[in-house]
């Protein structure tokens, strides 16, 4: 019963455009059959209402060595009492399982999904954190304040123009400097993604709700990358054979990656492929603090192939303050916004 009802609410919540349910996923959570199973439990909580129909829910995350419990999968009608019941219910849980602050939202992992949007509304974009307007004040209605920001730049569509002279100079200063810049291949990817996940590891170690995986999960989590990827728009830069940066993009699907990945959908996203994008989704980027310099370069590069393709971009969720938000940052012409919640349960 509380299965079946959270998985139901979602559907009712959203329009066909802005629904990203991946119900393959949530069943696998909820099972305990997910890849990431074995590093955490979940508790899903659902609140009906007179007619045993769900109106608010969220799974609550506890990892072993983790003070914190984590909410996520939240959804919910537009009620504070509801929620109120929600959050009562997945703090007591916390500490009666020895939890000492809750944070969210983390869909159980890293890896799956966190954060929640707080601004622009009107439409979802490829990997977007999405969500009903009225969430952020249903948390902090429940006494969740922000911990940590977030933002994403819609940028205009580049000319040759437009210039930033220091990333053209850091561009001629890796080419001058023996460093070799690649793009992955059908072919050599698998290899590619193995190499990333190295730097991956080690770079993104110091994010917030951080949990390291394993090689093989990783490169299973991320292996459908290859059927969405515009291999044009993924960078990799070497410095004797060794991978010390990348940065990747896909073309905006909005939200048709978001669910699992059908026959059905695999055509659409194909279709959008083949036709030349409009409009590309600059989702990661990872530089070896060793190497200086290769961020502004690599920005460089993804701008020159967005002139190639007249197409316009998302510069995606980057944290506050990251120099990463600042590329290209007079191209901007709009921002999204996004958010994490904590609250101390002592």
């Amino acid at each position: 019963m509380v299965k079946t009802q959270f998985l139901k609410l979602p559907r009712r919540l959203y329009s066909k455009t802005t629904y990203v349910q991946n119900i393959h996923l949530e069943k696998q959570i909820l099972t305990g059959s997910h890849i990431l199973s074995k590093y955490f439990s979940v508790i899903p909580i659902v609140v009906l209402n007179e007619h045993k129909t769900a109106v608010s829910r969220c799974a609550l995350t506890l990892y072993t060595a983790d003070p914190a419990a984590y909410i996520g999968f939240f959804e919910s009608v537009n009620d504070r009492e509801v929620t109120a019941l929600l959050f009562e219910i997945a703090e007591k849980l916390a500490k009666q399982n020895g939890k000492t602050k809750l944070a969210g939202p983390l869909n159980a992992s890293f890896w799956i999904g966190y954060r929640l949007k707080t601004n622009k509304f009107d439409s979802v974009y490829t990997s977007e954190p999405y969500n009903k307007e009225y969430y952020p004040e249903l948390w902090k209605s429940a006494g969740f304040g922000i911990t940590n920001r977030y933002y994403s730049n819609a940028l205009r569509t580049p000319k040759e123009t437009d210039q930033c002279m220091k990333c053209r100079q850091r561009l001629q200063m890796v080419k001058d400097s023996g460093y070799e810049i690649q793009s992955p291949t059908k072919q050599t990817f698998s290899r590619n993604l193995k190499e990333i996940y190295q730097l991956l590891i080690q770079i993104y170690s110091k994010f917030p709700m951080f949990k390291k995986v394993e090689e093989d999960e990783f490169c299973q989590l991320f292996q459908n990358l290859k059927f969405i990827l515009d291999f044009d728009f993924v960078k990799l830069i070497y410095k004797e054979k060794k991978l010390t940066g990348f940065f990747i993009s896909v073309p905006d699907y909005k939200n048709l990656t978001h669910q699992k990945i059908t026959i059905k959908s695999l055509l659409k996203i194909l279709r959008i492929k083949n036709s030349g994008p409009q409009k590309y989704v600059l989702l990661y980027m990872g530089i070896d603090p060793k190497h200086p310099g290769l961020g502004a370069a690599m920005a460089e590069l993804i701008k020159q192939e967005l002139v190639k393709k007249h197409a316009c971009s998302i510069g995606a969720l980057f944290h506050e303050g990251k120099i990463s938000g600042k590329y290209y940052k007079e191209l901007a012409v709009d921002r999204y916004e996004y958010v994490l919640f904590g609250k101390d349960i002592l």
